[in-house]
């Protein structure tokens, strides 16, 4: 028996391009998921803004209190869009819970 024609027979078609679009376009997002996805982009922006009022002191003199360039802080940066990533995929995933239990009771109001 020969390998490739196992694979040739067990091989599904890749799904067609307008299938997918339908199946985007039909899903809608609920308030906690376009919660989730507003505080997301806001939370991107304040990151930024928030590495640039707290810097990084650059090069010191002698003196160790004194800083002489500052520079933006990336760590904090980092921090805060991780943070805001890990919060923000929480409520995003109680969103989709929420959905996924209503199509569930839909489903099951229907058929009574």
């Amino acid at each position: 028996m020969n390998m490739f024609e196992e694979i040739e027979k067990a091989r599904k078609d890749l799904p067609k391009l307008n299938n997918i679009t339908k199946e985007v376009e039909n899903y809608k997002l609920n308030g906690y998921q376009k919660f989730s996805v507003i505080t997301y982009f806001v939370c991107f922006c304040v990151g930024i803004i928030l590495g640039n009022l707290f810097p990084v002191c650059g090069n010191s003199s002698n003196f160790y209190s004194v800083c002489t360039t500052t520079e933006f802080n990336f760590s904090l940066m980092i921090f805060f869009w991780f943070i805001s990533f890990l919060v923000c995929l929480f409520f995003f995933a109680i969103g989709h819970i929420i959905a996924l239990l209503t199509d569930i009771s839909n489903k099951l109001g229907k058929k009574k």
